[in-house]
């Protein structure tokens, strides 16, 4: 199994068996609105690993923000670009379910935007196979 990759966190967590987490470097460095007990009952969320990007930027560098704005702490698993990523969401029970709920629609919201992109590419190349430019209309009105 690849070694996860790491992200930017508030608070740096390393997983130890199954959902057992434990705080990585200072304690005393962790917002005011984290306890240590949201750590035994993380939410889980399952996404393709492309979208972990689509949402949270370029090398996941907006997690921090959510973190201080939803007052939840994220913890992302992605071994492979191509597989699946895995969010651990700790937190108070209610935020931990809205941050679930931002997530998923992020997620309908960059497929959708995905599967559009990609029926405008392949209706470019059939309009290009054809000999007709983007412009040009395929049924011209009388």
């Amino acid at each position: 199994m690849a070694t996860p990759r790491r992200f930017p966190t508030l608070v740096h967590l390393e997983q130890r068996e199954g959902t057992l987490f434990t705080v990585l470097g200072n304690l005393t460095k962790r917002p005011y609105w984290f306890h240590i007990e949201y750590l035994k009952s993380p939410k889980t969320v399952h996404l393709e690993a492309w979208l972990v990007e689509a949402i949270f930027g370029r090398g996941a560098e907006y997690i921090p923000h959510v973190e201080c704005v939803s007052q939840t702490l994220l913890h992302v698993n992605q071994w492979d670009p191509e597989g699946e990523a895995e969010i651990f969401i700790f937190g108070r029970p209610d935020y931990q379910k809205d941050v679930s709920k931002m997530i998923m629609n992020l997620a309908d919201y960059h497929r959708q935007l995905r599967t559009r992109a990609e029926r405008e590419r392949e209706r470019e190349r059939v309009l290009k196979r054809a000999g007709l430019g983007p412009q040009q209309n395929l049924h011209p009105v009388a």
